[in-house]
This record gives structure tokens, sequence and C-alpha cells, in this order.
């Protein structure tokens, strides 16, 4: 009776490995597309001009793609910590002030279903 149980017991548990989650899984970070992808013009959002765009941050100082991360937080030679700061901000404000929003990963990503939204082209 003791090895039935124990059988049953095991039966029960091995059915469950089906709906094993992933301890430390968040997909608000291993779906987040990359950064040039949060900057959407409002009025376009999820179907804003990828190559605008691109040209936008270029005029605002983004020197590098890095396949869409950008290079905010490169340091670069002789730059100090805080004048990577003062350039990453200021890349977001001139972006800002050429009419893009940067969507938030709750924006970008559908958390509960585990997918993207389609905001963040």
């Amino acid at each position: 009776m003791r090895i039935f149980c124990l059988s049953i017991l095991a039966v029960i548990l091995s059915a469950c490995s089906a709906f094993y989650v992933v301890p430390g899984y968040n997909p608000y970070v291993s779906l987040d597309p990359p950064t040039i992808q949060h900057w959407q013009k409002p009025n376009t959002i999820g179907h804003t001009n990828v190559d605008k765009r691109w040209q936008d941050a270029q005029e605002c100082g983004v020197k590098n793609y890095v396949n869409g991360t950008l290079d905010l937080s490169v340091s670069y030679p002789g730059m100090t910590t805080e004048q990577v700061k003062q350039r990453s901000k200021s890349i977001s404000t001139c972006m800002e002030n050429k009419g893009y929003i940067y969507l938030k990963n709750t924006e970008c990503v559908d958390g509960k279903n585990n997918k993207l939204t389609g905001l963040c082209n």
C-alpha cells in the first residue's frame, strides 16, 4: 500500500512538470525590444519610420547603433562618468524635442501573455 501511494504521488508530481515556470523569468526583460524601438512618434505608435528615427537619433548624438540598443551609456575615450550621463540625458532630451516619446517596457511587452504588444516597432 505504501508503494502504491508513493507511486501515485510520483505520478501526480511529475504531471506538474508540464507547468514548470522558469525561476527568475521576467517577460519584461526577456522580450524587451531594443532601446531605439521604444522611441515612437505619438501619431504613428507602432509604425514609426525606422529610417527617420535612426537619422534623428544620430542627429541627437547617437554614434553607434549596437543592434538597436544604442550607445547611450558608452564611455568613449576621454569621457568621465558624469559626461556619459550628461550625453545620455542630452540625447533623450533631443529626441523628445524632435517629437518622440519613450514607451516603457510595460507598454512594449504584454507580460501576461508573454508577447510583444506591437507598439514598439
